[in-house]
């Protein structure tokens, strides 16, 4: 009879503590007159070998199977994918803006609408747009990465004219 009662006792302690104890470095903030506490933004890792090379994904996020496609051919290439994970969305936004460029993307739009975060990247003759957003019941965000091929799509020279075998 004690022991569950004690049981339950240390497994209430431990929940009060962990619940006061968390990994983030706080600082105090005074500078608009009253004070309040700044923690340090969550900078997310990224996966060493992502589904597609050169879009980067977070590393506790994983492709929806099931909701994603991709397809290349003859010089163009189309990605519909979307990532679940559990993260906060403006940690997911800094993400993108942090390590698309080092795949040569650049950011040419940020929005904000309707809760949703929406970034495009250009790279070449490609364009990607990320759409992040608050996700459902067991994972708290997901990732939308869209890419596609504009412009022209050069045809490919299977031999110049006037070209001939000797």
């Amino acid at each position: 009879m004690i022991a569950p009662r004690m049981a339950g006792w240390v497994a209430l302690a431990g929940l009060v503590w962990l619940t006061g104890c968390n990994n983030r470095a706080n600082t105090i903030d005074a500078s608009g007159g009253a004070y309040r506490e700044v923690s340090t933004p969550v900078q997310l890792v990224a996966q060493a070998r992502p589904p597609i090379l050169d879009l980067p994904v977070p590393i506790n996020f994983r492709l929806d199977e099931t909701r994603s496609r991709n397809f290349a051919a003859a010089g163009a290439r189309y990605v519909d994918h979307l990532y679940r994970g559990s993260a906060d969305k403006f940690a997911v936004a800094r993400f993108y803006k942090r390590h698309m460029p080092i795949s040569r993307w650049v950011l040419v739009t940020d929005m904000f609408v309707q809760g949703d975060i929406m970034l495009d990247f250009e790279k070449e003759s490609e364009r990607c747009r990320i759409i992040i957003s608050q996700g459902g019941l067991f994972h708290n965000c997901s990732i939308k990465v869209q890419l596609w091929t504009t412009g022209r799509i050069p045809a490919a020279q299977a031999g110049k004219k006037g070209q001939g075998k000797k």
